[in-house]
Protein backbone atom coordinates (compact mmCIF):
# COMPACT_ATOMS: atom_id res chain seq x y z
CA UNK A 1 0.00 0.00 0.00
CA UNK A 2 1.21 3.57 -0.87
CA UNK A 3 0.69 6.78 1.05
CA UNK A 4 -0.21 9.97 -1.45
CA UNK A 5 0.05 13.38 0.59
CA UNK A 6 -2.83 15.36 -0.62
CA UNK A 7 -1.95 18.46 0.79
CA UNK A 8 2.34 18.38 -0.25
CA UNK A 9 3.80 21.64 -0.12
CA UNK A 10 6.41 22.59 -3.08
CA UNK A 11 9.73 22.09 -3.17
CA UNK A 12 12.43 24.16 -1.13
CA UNK A 13 12.80 26.40 -4.74
CA UNK A 14 8.60 26.95 -4.47
CA UNK A 15 8.62 24.46 -7.30
CA UNK A 16 5.39 22.18 -7.56
CA UNK A 17 5.97 18.58 -8.39
CA UNK A 18 4.58 18.74 -12.01
CA UNK A 19 6.84 22.03 -13.01
CA UNK A 20 10.06 19.67 -11.79
CA UNK A 21 8.01 16.91 -14.10
CA UNK A 22 7.74 19.49 -17.12
CA UNK A 23 11.32 20.86 -16.99
CA UNK A 24 12.82 16.83 -17.54
CA UNK A 25 12.60 17.82 -21.24
CA UNK A 26 13.67 21.75 -21.90
CA UNK A 27 15.99 22.97 -24.39
CA UNK A 28 19.09 24.50 -24.75
CA UNK A 29 19.94 27.22 -27.34
CA UNK A 30 17.23 24.76 -29.39
CA UNK A 31 18.08 21.56 -28.48
CA UNK A 32 16.44 19.22 -26.44
CA UNK A 33 17.73 18.15 -23.49
CA UNK A 34 15.91 14.64 -21.54
CA UNK A 35 16.79 14.07 -17.95
CA UNK A 36 14.57 11.03 -17.98
CA UNK A 37 15.24 9.44 -21.35
CA UNK A 38 15.97 5.98 -19.75
CA UNK A 39 14.43 3.58 -17.11
CA UNK A 40 17.73 4.57 -14.73
CA UNK A 41 17.25 8.36 -15.15
CA UNK A 42 13.24 8.44 -14.70
CA UNK A 43 14.43 6.10 -11.33
CA UNK A 44 16.50 8.56 -10.14
CA UNK A 45 14.40 11.52 -10.72
CA UNK A 46 11.81 9.76 -8.68
CA UNK A 47 14.36 9.18 -5.95
CA UNK A 48 15.75 12.18 -6.01
CA UNK A 49 12.15 13.70 -5.72
CA UNK A 50 10.83 11.17 -2.72
CA UNK A 51 8.84 9.47 -5.07
CA UNK A 52 8.89 5.17 -5.15
CA UNK A 53 11.12 4.10 -7.63
CA UNK A 54 9.65 0.51 -7.94
CA UNK A 55 8.10 -0.76 -11.23
CA UNK A 56 9.82 2.06 -13.51
CA UNK A 57 10.61 -0.94 -16.51
CA UNK A 58 8.46 -0.57 -19.21
CA UNK A 59 6.23 2.49 -18.03
CA UNK A 60 8.81 5.33 -20.11
CA UNK A 61 6.49 5.64 -22.78
CA UNK A 62 3.18 6.11 -20.63
CA UNK A 63 5.31 8.72 -18.50
CA UNK A 64 6.87 10.32 -21.64
CA UNK A 65 2.92 11.23 -22.93
CA UNK A 66 1.63 12.15 -19.44
CA UNK A 67 4.73 15.04 -19.61
CA UNK A 68 3.33 15.46 -23.47
CA UNK A 69 0.02 16.54 -21.77
CA UNK A 70 1.41 18.37 -18.46
CA UNK A 71 3.09 20.29 -20.82
CA UNK A 72 0.36 21.46 -23.01
CA UNK A 73 -1.41 22.48 -19.29
CA UNK A 74 1.45 24.40 -18.44
CA UNK A 75 2.19 26.49 -21.44
CA UNK A 76 -1.70 27.24 -21.53
CA UNK A 77 -1.70 28.44 -18.05
CA UNK A 78 1.74 30.65 -18.70
CA UNK A 79 -0.66 32.17 -21.80
CA UNK A 80 -3.44 32.40 -19.81
CA UNK A 81 -5.18 30.49 -21.65
CA UNK A 82 -7.60 27.44 -21.42
CA UNK A 83 -6.30 24.10 -21.05
CA UNK A 84 -6.60 22.35 -23.83
CA UNK A 85 -9.13 19.50 -23.63
CA UNK A 86 -6.82 16.69 -24.82
CA UNK A 87 -4.26 17.45 -21.97
CA UNK A 88 -7.49 18.38 -19.05
CA UNK A 89 -8.87 14.69 -20.06
CA UNK A 90 -5.75 13.12 -19.86
CA UNK A 91 -5.27 14.73 -16.46
CA UNK A 92 -8.75 13.49 -15.17
CA UNK A 93 -7.64 9.88 -16.22
CA UNK A 94 -4.61 9.93 -14.26
CA UNK A 95 -6.31 11.60 -11.63
CA UNK A 96 -9.15 8.72 -11.65
CA UNK A 97 -6.73 5.76 -12.09
CA UNK A 98 -5.71 4.71 -8.93
CA UNK A 99 -8.66 3.61 -6.70
CA UNK A 100 -8.01 3.96 -2.75
CA UNK A 101 -9.37 5.68 0.56
CA UNK A 102 -8.57 9.12 2.39
CA UNK A 103 -6.49 8.54 5.60
CA UNK A 104 -5.86 11.21 8.20
CA UNK A 105 -1.76 10.93 9.05
CA UNK A 106 -0.38 12.38 12.56
CA UNK A 107 -3.86 13.63 13.33
CA UNK A 108 -2.74 14.90 16.63
CA UNK A 109 -0.09 16.49 15.50
CA UNK A 110 -0.14 20.58 14.65
CA UNK A 111 -0.22 19.73 11.07
CA UNK A 112 -1.75 16.35 10.16
CA UNK A 113 -1.93 15.41 6.55
CA UNK A 114 -4.11 14.12 4.43
CA UNK A 115 -2.98 10.89 2.36
CA UNK A 116 -4.28 8.39 -0.51
CA UNK A 117 -4.01 5.10 0.28
CA UNK A 118 -3.74 2.76 -2.78
CA UNK A 119 -2.44 -0.44 -3.98
CA UNK A 120 -1.94 0.85 -7.65
CA UNK A 121 0.72 -0.10 -9.77
CA UNK A 122 3.52 2.47 -9.32
CA UNK A 123 3.18 4.15 -12.85
CA UNK A 124 -0.80 5.02 -11.62
CA UNK A 125 0.00 6.15 -8.54
CA UNK A 126 2.98 8.49 -9.99
CA UNK A 127 0.53 9.89 -12.89
CA UNK A 128 -2.11 10.68 -10.07
CA UNK A 129 0.44 12.78 -8.14
CA UNK A 130 1.80 14.42 -11.59
CA UNK A 131 -2.00 15.28 -11.87
CA UNK A 132 -2.87 15.87 -8.18
CA UNK A 133 0.07 18.42 -8.53
CA UNK A 134 -1.41 20.65 -11.58
CA UNK A 135 -4.94 20.21 -10.41
CA UNK A 136 -3.87 21.56 -6.48
CA UNK A 137 -2.06 24.44 -8.50
CA UNK A 138 -4.76 25.06 -10.58
CA UNK A 139 -6.81 26.67 -7.21
CA UNK A 140 -3.83 27.87 -6.09
CA UNK A 141 -2.98 31.61 -5.95
CA UNK A 142 0.18 31.15 -7.66
CA UNK A 143 -1.24 30.17 -10.47
CA UNK A 144 -1.03 33.37 -12.36
CA UNK A 145 3.14 33.36 -11.43
CA UNK A 146 3.48 30.08 -13.71
CA UNK A 147 6.18 31.23 -16.56
CA UNK A 148 8.42 29.98 -19.14
CA UNK A 149 11.56 31.09 -19.67
CA UNK A 150 11.94 34.34 -21.69
CA UNK A 151 14.88 32.96 -24.02
CA UNK A 152 13.20 31.60 -27.05
CA UNK A 153 15.59 28.70 -27.00
CA UNK A 154 14.79 27.59 -23.21
CA UNK A 155 11.12 26.08 -22.70
CA UNK A 156 12.11 26.07 -19.02
CA UNK A 157 8.86 26.28 -16.55
CA UNK A 158 9.02 27.84 -13.05
CA UNK A 159 6.77 29.66 -10.77
CA UNK A 160 7.77 33.14 -9.95
CA UNK A 161 9.11 33.40 -6.42
CA UNK A 162 10.07 36.95 -6.41
CA UNK A 163 8.55 39.32 -4.17
CA UNK A 164 7.40 41.44 -7.66
CA UNK A 165 6.29 38.49 -9.73
CA UNK A 166 8.86 40.23 -12.60
CA UNK A 167 11.04 37.41 -13.00
CA UNK A 168 11.80 36.44 -16.71
CA UNK A 169 14.44 33.54 -16.71
CA UNK A 170 14.93 30.52 -16.01
CA UNK A 171 18.44 31.10 -14.55
CA UNK A 172 19.91 34.56 -14.42
CA UNK A 173 23.41 33.27 -14.92
CA UNK A 174 22.40 30.84 -18.04
CA UNK A 175 19.50 32.13 -20.00
CA UNK A 176 19.23 35.44 -18.57
CA UNK A 177 22.85 36.15 -18.62
CA UNK A 178 22.78 34.73 -22.30
CA UNK A 179 20.06 37.08 -24.01
CA UNK A 180 21.41 40.23 -22.21
CA UNK A 181 24.75 39.98 -23.64
CA UNK A 182 23.73 38.70 -27.34
CA UNK A 183 21.68 41.79 -26.46
CA UNK A 184 24.20 44.05 -25.82
CA UNK A 185 26.48 42.56 -28.98
CA UNK A 186 24.30 43.27 -31.54
CA UNK A 187 23.36 46.82 -29.95
CA UNK A 188 27.35 47.14 -30.38
CA UNK A 189 27.76 45.76 -33.82
CA UNK A 190 24.76 48.51 -34.87
CA UNK A 191 26.63 50.78 -33.18
CA UNK A 192 29.47 50.02 -34.90
CA UNK A 193 28.69 50.52 -37.90
CA UNK A 194 27.09 53.34 -37.49
CA UNK A 195 29.81 55.28 -36.95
Amino acid sequence: MQLVTLDAAPNAAGQPLFVEFVNTLHWYEGAPIELIGSEPEFAAWLLEHGLPAVDVPGCLPEVHRLREHVRGATEALTRRREVPEVDMQALQIALSAPTGSLRLVDSQSARPQLNFATDAAAADVFSFEIALSVALFLRSPQRKRLKLCANPGCGFAFVDTSINATRRWCFMRFCGNRVKVRAFRGRQKTGGRAL
